[in-house]
């Protein structure tokens, strides 16, 4: 009998089958009959047992070997019954050895079954006659005299061999995983690489290895068919995820992936388009809702996260400044509502993206709207992009068709159950915890949210204002915010009750069904679009189009200026567009969001030098970007939430004084901010930039497929697969980054051994040209600046981790430093160093500062995010 993989011939059909089973690890596939040019090929392995019985067993000889092993075996079994222990460790692991077709006189063994080895003794000059020595004492003998020296040596072969094929089959998934996480390939494009990757990669490699075994040990015949298995054994590794069906089943199976929820939104008969006619046929209209329950569990169960975010929360508690969600007045007032019960906070983010070309014949036809969540309350070294999350997936048209209620029911029962029910979550082996999770807050634009909330979809109606009742008119001049006119659960109540006039609110949100949220109580804003991309913009055009009739510039010079001027590095790449004058007539910019904040924050060192001090609305600009510098710190406390109410203050009544303009809706909502930061933290922190990031991912995607058929189920997927590479990547997450290459010899030991003043081995220290701490990338040569009642600047020179933990920055003062509030800025002497000092990064108020030259040749340095703890 030849294997038709191997090509290794065999006396017997059933030690072929044992082969196929042990040697080749051989589940149901493709067979093939290389018996006298047969090459029938067959699907299972019981198809061919019947082919090679009926056709190919001519032989008595071998039907008797067959019947005198069966017996054999039987006759020992019984024998063997009161030893059961003997061998057990190993037989079940030892490879049989194969009959030699060129030297059929030898003695060989073969193994029957799980406890019992037999000897065969053959002849050629008698080879019907097949002498099997069966006696208890000529086995054990056997056994005892050849193996037991070798078998602890092959059952810890045999073990290593066994986690070799796990750590392979663990690599394969996290490879197939990290193929599926790169937007730019679609299912399909995997699948292709995967077969790619197996025919010209995997199967010469293990070929090669085939001939090397051949050509160094074939003649030991245990040792190569050992070598043989386990090169086998490696020849399919995406075996199970070779198509879609078998990728996801696979994965669900291990517990890494469930099943996402399509619910129906809409269901009727309709006359569409089958195959070229007409007919009546049902249409479903579905959306995606993603396993929610299944994510949050395994999330928080990756790597312990959940005990470090309760010890976090903790830490959080204790602070007296206002850094968090949590430390908020609105999760306070959540929390008296589950006294004793473990709650943790997250948000929902909601949003439309366009997919296909949105200047194209088939714009908005497909535009899609994404659900994300995310957890406010994670460790610092947590809170990356990759930790926001799809919720749900529908396509907006449904959502305008159908509405809130038909289009996000299932969601909203999910995100009941979540907080009423609750999770159990594994802490550790013996202790398991129940997790109420509560919906802090609802994201988005001014427009999502207030049709998500199903308040007025109109700014120019008379009721827009999702926080207040005010009318049109008197927004439009309202400088400070009227307490009295806030909505409340009790006035949202009579204003639905009210049949005249409804005030801004469509119908009853679906939302206020959670038990611990109320629309009127989601105390959220966002900076991104109301400041970059509203309030900036009407103020920087009636701002430039002023300076120029007062001819302090026109608008090639402030193009010129804005073109030369040094961003630095880190700022390089939101450099703002060209400035036009019919850019300026329509007060609207041709600048991204982000773009917006760097041109606005680099003003006055673009210009300021051209402008008098005393000028008012040079004045007013100023004043706006100190809001913005408020609004961009990590950390707030109460005085700065009292002089950010007064700036705003002064910034609404100007801007309507000197601009004989009336407040537009974006410039309304800034009233409710100060208000908003008691309640749910610094805005900073919920702005939209980081949560429209994931909109590009999905668009890229978007671009590389070609169905729309279904296109929630197809992103529903592919979000699936992003979400299990993230909780199994190996990534590490610490906060500390320094790779070796960027090592280097200090030139100042002795000075810093001083001032450490511990003893410290040489060891422990180690010098770095660069590295990364939070996310944000430190050089010598950066300047860095220190709150010590006053602001200090300082130059790196060296940077040093100690006990490979602690960070610390060798430095030098900059002895003059002057502030300018006419440009918001540091002028410094970079020539003028004064002492060196070691400068713990916890000690930090920011990121690293760009040393920026103005026009007229002068240094200055413009210190962000002026705050008094490092949280970038």
């Amino acid at each position: 009998m030849l294997c038709f993989l191997c090509k290794k011939k065999f006396d017997s059909s059933k030690i072929l089958f044992t082969h196929f089973k042990r040697i080749h690890d051989l589940p149901d596939g493709i067979f093939r009959c290389c018996e006298l040019e047969c090459n029938q090929i067959f699907k299972n392995l019981g198809s061919f047992k019947k082919h090679i019985n009926r056709k190919h067993i001519n032989s008595a000889l071998e039907i008797d070997l067959i019947n005198n092993f069966n017996d054999f075996k039987n006759q020992i079994s019984l024998n063997n019954s009161s030893n059961h222990d003997y061998n057990h460790t190993t037989a079940s692991q030892e490879r049989p050895l194969l009959y030699n077709e060129t030297n059929f006189n030898q003695t060989q063994r073969i193994s029957l079954d799980n406890s019992t080895q037999v000897t065969i003794i053959s002849s050629n000059e008698n080879p019907n006659c097949d002498v099997i020595s069966d006696t208890k004492n000529n086995v054990c003998s056997q056994a005892n005299d050849d193996n037991n020296s070798g078998f602890k040596s092959t059952n810890n072969l045999i073990s290593q061999l066994e986690l070799l094929k796990k750590r392979v089959h663990d690599l394969v998934i996290e490879f197939v995983l990290t193929l599926h996480n790169n937007s730019k390939f679609s299912r399909k494009d995997v699948l292709e690489i995967q077969e790619c990757t197996t025919k010209f990669l995997i199967d010469p490699i293990l070929d090669s290895l085939i001939c090397f075994g051949k050509c160094n040990f074939f003649d030991n015949s245990l040792l190569y068919n050992n070598f043989f298995g386990m090169i086998t054994s490696f020849r399919y590794p995406f075996e199970l995820f070779s198509t879609d069906h078998l990728l996801f089943k696979t994965l669900h199976n291990k517990g890494y992936v469930d099943k996402v929820k399509e619910f129906v939104v809409n269901d009727e008969v309709r006359v569409m388009h089958k195959k070229g006619s007409l007919v009546a046929d049902e249409k479903k209209i579905t959306g995606v809702l993603m396993p929610l329950k299944f994510q949050f569990k395994t999330f928080f169960e990756k790597d312990g996260l959940l005990e470090k975010t309760l010890k976090h929360i903790e830490y959080l508690q204790r602070q007296t400044k206002l850094t968090n969600f949590i430390q908020g007045e609105l999760w306070k007032t959540n929390m008296l509502m589950y006294p004793n019960k473990i709650l943790l906070p997250y948000f929902i983010y909601i949003d439309d993206f366009e997919i296909n070309n949105p200047l194209g014949s088939h714009s908005s036809k497909h535009s899609i709207c994404n659900t994300y969540y995310s957890f406010p309350c994670l460790p610092v070294d947590e809170s990356k992009l990759e930790n926001i999350f799809h919720g749900a997936v529908i396509k907006s048209t449904d959502v305008k068709t159908f509405g809130n209620e038909k289009c996000f029911q299932s969601l909203i029962q999910e995100l009941k159950e979540l907080e009423v029910d609750g999770i159990e979550i594994q802490i550790n082996e013996n202790l398991n915890l129940r997790i109420h999770f509560i919906l802090g807050l609802v994201l988005g634009d001014n427009l999502g949210l207030n049709s998500f909330l199903d308040f007025s979809k109109s700014f120019s109606a008379n009721f827009f204002c999702r926080m207040c009742r005010l009318e049109k008119i008197d927004c439009q001049k309202l400088c400070i915010e009227n307490t009295e006119m806030i909505r409340t659960i009790s006035n949202y109540n009579s204003d639905l009750a009210s049949s005249s006039e409804n005030r801004g609110i469509i119908c009853n949100s679906l939302l206020n069904d959670v038990p611990s949220f109320h629309v009127v109580h989601n105390y959220y804003v966002d900076i991104m679009h109301d400041v970059f991309e509203g309030v900036c913009h009407y103020s920087i055009c009636h701002a430039i189009n002023y300076f120029i009739k007062m001819k302090y510039f026109d608008l090639k010079i402030l193009n010129s200026r804005r073109e030369t001027f040094e961003y630095g590095p880190k700022e390089i790449g939101n450099m703002p567009g060209k400035i036009e004058m019919h850019h300026l007539n329509s007060k609207k910019l041709r600048m991204s969001a982000r773009e917006m904040m760097t041109f606005i924050t680099y003003f006055p060192l673009m210009v300021g030098d051209m402008i008098p001090a005393d000028d008012d609305v040079w004045k007013f600009l100023i004043n706006l970007i100190e809001i913005i510098d408020i609004l961009l710190c990590f950390e707030v406390a109460d005085s700065d939430i009292i002089l950010l109410q007064n700036k705003i203050k002064k910034l609404n009544r100007d801007y309507t004084v000197l601009f004989d303009d009336t407040l537009k809706p974006k410039f309304h909502n800034l009233i409710h901010y100060p208000k908003i930061i008691r309640q749910s933290g610094p805005l900073r922190k919920l702005w939209c930039f980081k949560y429209e990031s994931n909109h590009i991912q999905s668009k890229i995607y978007c671009h590389v497929i070609n169905s729309r058929k279904n296109i929630c189920i197809t992103l529903s997927k592919k979000y699936q697969l992003k979400f299990t590479y993230q909780i199994l990547k190996n990534k590490s997450t610490t906060i500390l980054d320094a790779n070796s290459r960027h090592k280097r010899q200090s030139n100042f030991k002795n000075i810093i051994h001083e001032q450490l003043h511990v003893a410290v081995d040489e060891s422990c220290i180690q010098f770095y040209s660069q590295l990364n701490y939070k996310g944000v990338q430190f050089k010598c040569g950066d300047y860095i600046s220190v709150l010590n009642n006053d602001i200090l600047i300082y130059k790196v020179v060296e940077i040093i981790i100690l006990n490979n933990e602690k960070v610390l920055f060798f430095s030098q003062k900059l002895i003059n430093i002057t502030y300018r509030s006419h440009f918001l800025a540091h002028e410094v002497d970079i020539s003028n160093l004064g002492q060196f000092s070691l400068i713990s990064v916890n000690e930090l108020i920011g990121p690293p500062l760009d040393l920026i030259k103005t026009a007229k040749g002068i240094n200055m340095i413009k210190v962000k995010e002026h705050y008094t703890a490092i949280a970038f």
